[in-house]
């Protein structure tokens, strides 16, 4: 619930920003504001879930959120003209949601047997992408209720929901890193971690790569369908939606081909797709195109994601797995942050369309390239089975000493 109550907000965000001044460097900033927490706060929330209780700190991230949602209804109902409380509250309600991620992520591992990983992420990859579906769903007949006041109220009272939710968990155990040491000494034992485990490290630059080049057309997306198709507010919400639909289906594919696929040469091949699915999502110029490839979209970047996250959590020891996880989804959002903002500001100039086409056509490029690198070509090659294939020990890092 809290990632539908996170995404219903979100597309309500946007839309308010657009509507504010119809620059899509408005959008670009509000969408910075909510990506930015995950490069500065969500490392520490990493340390904290690896030295904390995970299920009191999801319900202390979700009061955040719920208090964000119903600032942001406040701000929409009365009528704000400044984008300066829409970027402030967007900053806040970011922090909840990226740093509940890697909590959520850290928990699965503890409850889930390392055979049934895979699976396990892709349901909850599928989770999250069906908020995408949701989100924008509950949104759009309410964007233009109280200037979007009746979409956030509604992320508002999901967010409860997610409350009441996590309330009825019972305790889930992990190993600690212990609370006598320093934050700041444990974030950087997980860098060090993350730096000097070869697999670690490269699946950390690819999902930064990948974020980079091919999830930045957040800010860019009102104005395709605005100017381009001619198309409103709830439209707007549609194509959002569809990108959440081939979303949820990528994941529920790959979670029912856990056992069977090849996860390296799928990770290469929907590193691809992730790319070239953006040329039509920029450049089509009818409504069922458009759905289509946002569809399109949805379905290979939730089937990367699920993948890289899987390797990691499999290369990764219970007692740095928060950090580093921390790490792997602080340094995405980190980069989208910025990305959404470039978009943003030069969709204004290029065009939206080109902004959406020409990064995705980069990662291409980036892709092949990656090849070149030992440590990749050894995720490329990784395939997971029905029994638990442990990583190479060089591999997974050992030899590191984490607290």
């Amino acid at each position: 619930m809290s990632g539908v109550a996170y995404m219903t907000a979100l597309t309500a965000r946007g839309w308010v920003a657009f509507d504010l001044h119809h620059h899509s460097s408005t959008v670009g900033l509000v969408v910075f504001a909510s990506f930015l927490p995950s490069l500065i706060i969500t490392p520490f929330a990493g340390v904290f879930a690896d030295r904390f209780d995970r299920r009191t700190m999801l319900l202390a991230l979700n009061a955040i959120g719920l208090l964000s949602s119903l600032g942001l209804a406040l701000f929409a109902w009365t009528g704000g003209q400044e984008a300066w409380p829409l970027v402030a509250f967007s900053f806040i309600h970011g922090a909840s949601r990226s740093s509940s991620t890697p909590v959520e992520q850290a928990m699965l591992s503890s409850l889930v047997p390392e055979r049934d990983l895979l699976n396990a992420v892709s349901f909850l990859q599928a989770n999250m992408n069906g908020a995408r579906l949701l989100g924008p769903l509950l949104a759009a007949p309410l964007l233009h209720v109280g200037g979007g006041a009746g979409a956030f109220l509604i992320a508002a009272a999901l967010s409860a929901l997610a409350l009441w939710q996590i309330g009825l968990l019972g305790e889930v155990p992990h190993q600690r890193s212990g609370s006598d040491h320093n934050p700041l000494v444990q974030l950087a034992q997980g860098v060090r971690y993350a730096i000097h485990a070869p697999v670690a490290a490269s699946l950390i630059a690819l999902i930064f790569l990948h974020c980079a080049f091919t999830m930045g057309y957040d800010a860019a997306l009102p104005r395709l369908a605005s100017d381009l198709l001619g198309a409103s507010g709830t439209a707007y919400s549609l194509l959002v939606m569809a990108i959440g639909t081939g979303s949820l289906v990528g994941a529920f594919l790959l979670a029912g081909f856990a056992r069977r696929a090849h996860c390296g040469y799928l990770l290469f091949a929907t590193g691809i797709l992730s790319g070239l699915t953006l040329v039509p999502l920029g450049y089509v110029v009818s409504w069922p195109g458009a759905l289509l490839a946002a569809a399109a979209v949805g379905l290979t970047q939730s089937m990367f994601i699920a993948l890289t996250t899987t390797l990691l959590q499999i290369a990764t020891p219970d007692h740095v797995r928060g950090r580093v996880l921390a790490l792997y989804w602080g340094s995405s959002g980190g980069v989208m942050a910025f990305s959404n903002l470039a978009t943003g500001r030069l969709a204004d100039g290029f065009g939206a369309g080109t902004m959406i086409a020409l990064p995705g056509l980069i990662f291409i490029a980036v892709t092949v390239l990656t090849l070149c690198a030992p440590p990749v070509r050894e995720i490329y090659g990784r395939r997971l089975t029905t029994a638990a294939v442990p990583l190479p020990p060089s591999a997974a890092g050992h030899g590191v000493r984490v607290g």
